[in-house]
C-alpha cells in the first residue's frame, strides 16, 4: 500500500510541469544598435539613434546599456538584470518587453499597460 501511495505521487509531481519553457535569450547575445523608435513621441529630425547600443550576455542575465546621446532610450545607461519566459524580458522595475530576432535585426516591444493610453513603445536593433 505504501508503495502504490508512493509512486501515484512520483507520478503526480513529474506530470506537473511548468509550459512555459525558459527565456528563450541565445538569439539576444552580443551587441546591438539602436535604429528606430517607434512610439507616440516628437523627437527631434536630427535624433541619431545609433548612440545607444545594447549588449546582451545570457548566460548573466544582463544587459548593459550604453547611452552616448542626450536622450535616454530602452533603459537607463548601466548594467541591468533581467529574467522572463520565452519571448519576455522582464526587469526588476517592473517593465516587460517582448522580443523578436530576425536575422541582425531585434525588436523589443514594450508590454503595454491597457490603463495607460500612448504607452506604446518599439525599440529596432540592428547587429
Amino acid at each position: 500500500m505504501k508503495f502504490q501511495l508512493v509512486a501515484i505521487l512520483f507520478l503526480l509531481v513529474i506530470s506537473c510541469s511548468d509550459d512555459d519553457r525558459i527565456i528563450e535569450d541565445l538569439a539576444l547575445e552580443g551587441d546591438w544598435t539602436l535604429s528606430n523608435v517607434a512610439c507616440y513621441c516628437n523627437f527631434e529630425e536630427d535624433v541619431d539613434f545609433s548612440l545607444t547600443t545594447i549588449n546582451f550576455d545570457s548566460s548573466k542575465s544582463m544587459v548593459t546599456v550604453t547611452n552616448e546621446s542626450e536622450y535616454t532610450f530602452f533603459r537607463e545607461n548601466g548594467e541591468h538584470f533581467y529574467g522572463g519566459q520565452v519571448n519576455r524580458i522582464n526587469f526588476s522595475d517592473g517593465m516587460v518587453f517582448f522580443f523578436e530576432t530576425r536575422g541582425n535585426q531585434l525588436t523589443l516591444t514594450y508590454e503595454d499597460n491597457p490603463d495607460i493610453a500612448d504607452d506604446e513603445v518599439v525599440y529596432m536593433f540592428n547587429r
